[in-house]
């Protein structure tokens, strides 16, 4: 089979630590390059930095790493490669040891090797599946293609570059690099991609990852991916020391230097500025965002939100905030969670499902109840909702009656309330918006992710004190989006 005809439905396993080979290698080692290490520069380059150069550990969670990285648990993999022929496993924990067993397997010829080990000095690859293809290698009449099963339906940078660093380190192994790479999704559907078309990105982004590990330390700049990060805290308190530009909401790298080739530095000296100085003085950036930008400056700067414009919310007898729990290890949705706020009562209601094998139930059960509320606004906060209620319509069915009223009732509030509101705040998740009006979580861990470890953890305990903290996770959620939409309601509606 050659590279071009790869089948369009392959199966692939998440492959777990393994690394090194003959040459010597410690897994341990400081400064090692992995395919992750290009998520984490993605998401902050002071992390590969801190992880290389500080010697305070920080806690690691193989089932966050995975989740970081868009893996799935083990169980669920296993199912997308029950079907492959001649699959053969790297089962050697000795990093040494895994990585000749690789070599093995390829200087066999077998099909499939999964959890193998890919090195080349400081570089460690961990593929998900290597695949052989048609073609020419030192192995002879074949070589191997690298892909990773991701619980992903599109493609995203660190994935690219992840399948570029894969080939390069395939080139160098077997003297044949692979022309295309891969990511599989849950629903087994390939989504490959042309390396060369990213190889230029990915040089560049590798050429800085290893001045960073030589010692190069990164410029500071805060987004919302540094809080994937355990140096988060770091990365935060140096900014806000230095009153960094990068702490402005949505700010851009560009927007940054721009500013700072005309002077500008810090947030105080922004916050002064009028917009025809700014106009005068970076004509490369729009008026509107430097007013955005200037606004947000002085937001930060006098701990004060602004309203910039009115908003018309729709007023009902009965509105519903929703709000979805899900485990993406296992590509699984298993909470839906809607308050009913009618005349002022708050009613809350849960449809659950304890595998996989009932969410289609669920999802009736949720369905019904849209259809005994089909006038009633329904509240969400982030694209979210809206993707799994399409995906769920899609794969399970849904009444036509039901499928309008959620396209008429859908309401995402966070579309409500970036062209509104400016708050003095760098990020605008619902905890850290609903935190400045006043509303707190009961679980002081609170968090996205931390809502799939309690999940994970239930599903092997099956605690009830486990599944209740989830659902009043859950149900706070779906109370903050309430708060949020009376406190737009009052400060910010027509």
């Amino acid at each position: 089979m050659s590279e071009a005809k790869l089948p369009t439905r392959l199966g692939f396993l998440h492959l777990g630590l393994g690394l090194a080979g003959s040459l010597c290698y410690n897994k341990f080692m400081k400064g090692q390059i992995t395919e992750r290490t290009f998520y984490q520069y993605l998401k902050c380059p002071n992390w590969v930095y801190f992880d290389v150069h500080v010697d305070e550990a920080r806690p690691h969670q193989a089932l966050m790493h995975k989740l970081q990285n868009d893996g799935m648990i083990e169980g669920k993999e296993r199912d997308l490669i029950s079907d492959r022929e001649d699959l053969v496993e790297v089962t050697a924990e000795d990093p040494e040891e895994a990585f000749n067993q690789t070599l093995a397997f390829m200087a066999e010829g077998r099909q499939s090797i999964y959890h193998g080990v890919l090195v080349d000095k400081h570089w460690v690859g961990h593929p998900d599946m290597l695949e052989k293809v048609e073609g020419r290698s030192r192995f002879g009449d074949y070589y191997y293609i690298a892909a990773d099963i991701k619980r992903t339906r599109q493609l995203r940078d660190d994935h690219k570059f992840q399948g570029c660093f894969y080939a390069e380190l395939l080139e160098r192994i077997q003297n044949t690099k692979p022309v295309m790479g891969y990511v599989i999704n849950p629903e087994n559907k390939v989504m490959p991609y042309h390396i060369e078309q990213f190889e230029g990105q990915y040089e560049l982004t590798l050429t800085e990852i290893e001045k960073i590990i030589a010692g190069k330390r990164p410029a500071h700049f805060v987004t919302s991916g540094c809080k994937q990060s355990p140096w988060f805290s770091e990365c935060r308190d140096e900014s806000e020391g230095c009153d960094d530009l990068s702490l402005l909401n949505r700010v851009w790298r560009e927007e940054v230097r721009r500013l700072s080739a005309a002077g500008i530095e810090t947030i105080r000296q922004l916050a002064v500025k009028t917009i025809s100085e700014l106009e005068l003085i970076v004509p490369d950036v729009s008026t509107g965002r430097l007013e955005t930008m200037r606004d947000q400056a002085i937001s930060i700067v006098e701990n004060r939100h602004m309203i910039r414009s009115n908003v018309e919310l729709p007023e009902a007898s009965i509105e519903v905030f929703f709000d979805i729990e899900s485990d993406p290890l296992r590509d699984f949705d298993y909470l839906f969670g809607v308050l009913v706020v009618e005349k002022g009562q708050q009613t809350y209601h849960s449809f659950f499902a304890e595998s996989p094998e009932q969410e289609g139930e669920m999802w009736a059960e949720f369905v019904e109840f849209v259809e005994r509320h089909l006038d009633a606004p329904i509240y969400h906060y982030g694209w979210f909702e809206h993707e799994v209620v399409q995906r769920f319509a899609l794969r399970y069915g849904i009444s036509e009656i039901a499928r309008e009223a959620l396209e008429r009732n859908m309401i995402d509030i966070l579309n409500v309330v970036r062209p509104a509101v400016i708050f003095p705040l760098s990020f605008y998740a619902l905890k850290d918006i609903a935190n400045y009006i006043g509303f707190t979580w009961r679980s002081s861990d609170a968090s996205g992710a931390n809502s799939v470890m309690w999940f994970e953890e239930w599903l092997k305990t099956k605690k009830p004190k486990i599944l209740q903290k989830i659902m009043e996770y859950n149900e706070d959620d779906v109370i903050a989006t309430y708060r949020l939409q009376r406190w737009m309601r009052e400060n910010a509606s027509l």
